[in-house]
């Protein structure tokens, strides 16, 4: 009888090929250019004045009238704080032994995703607005919903981020932004769909048993302790005060941002063209509007557009009727896009339905340390106690900032995406 591959399967070799293959998309556009062109400080703050006012004592008088008023200059204090942000690994002394000859070294595999993690959450960091929330639970979540809940999407109203920014196993709080743990705290996500259809208006997390219990509508998911511990973002910093959001509030940030108040100092917010929710399809006037405004508002050139792939690619379909073939060969689709000479830029944790248009010189990435592994002691790993275990955590602190004319950017909100 002749030998067979059954029979002779116990005495096979297994071939094992390369490297461990990704599946997570670790692209971080926004973080990678801010943190480009950062400002390394050291100290408590960094504090810097921005000009706020003219003086109002000048005007034409007729002959002998009165002089005008003597009037004087506006300032105001900008502050800007360091967040301090972390990623920690552990690991047992068997996987320590066990992984030199795996198909990857098993502390430096962990090392360098931890840095990739983390660094993926900063570039998310740099599109938010400083409180922390990921989404906002539907109105028709219930308190006894433990297990599953819904979060508003951005079929709900252009803008709302939905479940993007949850993922399996991550912990969460629930709560509002004064108080991120009002909820619950510490959840486990184990499972998120995101819906893809515009006749829905929400997108379902679900969690470990009893994990969610006492979610209330209309408040937000945390990242695990980071509840107003995050990092300034450009939700926050390219806003208007005056401009009601999609969390039907004004300021994403709050009334305060730098320690100055937008409120009052109108010169400190940015320009917002929104549309009042309601979705409308981008058009060159409307391109056009935009930089024109922070021309004549801040005397800046732009020369930079982000926004989501979405928000790019309505961007190209409505300027898709101007585009002229003149070769045989019809060439679709669109590798870039520039508008008076600006290119798009495409970011995957920019905000549904917005594109940002702004001078780059207005945003820097303040920084008292950069991104490294803890070694103050001589070592990175250390042990922990009472374990065969061993331990590290990478940090840095950072946070991003206004630096010059807030008008030097603008915000085009409600941009249709689904033709």
């Amino acid at each position: 009888m002749a030998q067979s591959l059954t029979n002779f399967d116990n005495a096979l070799k297994e071939f094992y090929e390369g490297a461990i293959r990704e599946t997570i998309n670790n692209d971080v556009v926004a973080f990678r250019e801010l943190d480009e062109s950062d400002r390394q400080w050291s100290g408590r703050r960094v504090i810097f004045p921005f000009h706020t006012a003219r003086n109002s004592g000048v005007g034409s008088r007729a002959e002998c009238g009165t002089l005008p008023t003597a009037g004087q200059q506006g300032y105001e204090q900008s502050v800007i704080s360091a967040t301090y942000q972390y990623g920690v690994i552990k690991l047992t002394g068997q996987v320590l032994e066990a992984g030199r000859n795996a198909f990857a070294d098993a502390m430096q595999s962990e090392m360098g995703a931890v840095t990739r993690d983390l660094v993926n959450d900063l570039s998310r960091q740099c599109w938010g607005d400083g409180t922390g929330r990921l989404c906002q639970v539907a109105t028709s979540a219930n308190a006894a919903a433990s297990t599953a809940i819904t979060v508003q999407n951005r079929f709900y109203k252009p803008g709302h981020p939905g479940g993007r920014f949850l993922s399996v196993n991550q912990v969460i709080d629930g709560g509002t932004t004064a108080s991120p743990t009002a909820d619950f705290s510490s959840a486990t996500v184990t499972g998120v769909t995101i819906s893809e259809g515009a006749g829905t208006t929400a997108d379902t997390v679900a969690a470990s048993s009893g994990g969610m219990s006492g979610v209330s509508a209309g408040n937000f998911l945390f990242n695990r302790g980071a509840g107003n511990a995050e990092m300034m973002g450009i939700l926050g910093l390219i806003d208007n005060y005056s401009a009601t959001n999609i969390y039907s509030s004004t300021g994403f940030a709050g009334a305060t941002v730098q320690n100055i108040n937008r409120s009052t100092v109108s010169n400190f917010n940015s320009i917002v063209l929104g549309n009042s929710s309601v979705e409308r399809v981008i058009t060159p006037q409307l391109l056009q509007k935009a930089f024109d405004r922070i021309h004549v508002e801040s005397g800046l050139e732009p020369d930079i557009i982000w926004g989501h792939h979405d928000t790019i690619r309505a961007v190209l379909e409505s300027v898709t009727a101007d585009r002229r073939y003149n070769s045989p060969e019809f060439a679709v689709g669109q590798s870039s896009l520039t508008y008076n000479g600006v290119q798009l830029t495409r970011d995957r944790h920019a905000p549904y339905n917005s594109l940002y248009i702004l001078n780059r010189s207005i945003l820097k990435m303040y920084t008292l340390s950069d991104l490294k592994f803890a070694d103050q002691d001589g070592a990175i790993l250390s042990r922990v106690s009472g374990e065969d275990s061993f331990s590290a955590f990478l940090r840095c602190y950072k946070n991003l900032g206004l630096d010059g004319n807030p008008n030097g950017g603008l915000v085009i909100r409600d941009i249709k995406v689904d033709f």
